[in-house]
């Protein structure tokens, strides 16, 4: 996993990732506690369609 950006706000730090996969997700920090709040697909994988 790469650090994209880091923000510090309100309620902690939100962290921007890039996986190894490729998806890119957005977590959380506040205090000890990281969570991970969004994520998206896979690098090589269309969204679905309606």
């Amino acid at each position: 996993m790469t650090t994209v950006s880091e923000h510090r706000n309100a309620s902690g730090v939100t962290v921007w990732t890039r996986c190894i996969c490729g998806s890119l997700q957005t977590r959380v920090l506040r205090g000890a506690v990281m969570e991970v709040c969004a994520r998206s697909r896979p690098g090589g994988h269309p969204a679905a369609t309606l």
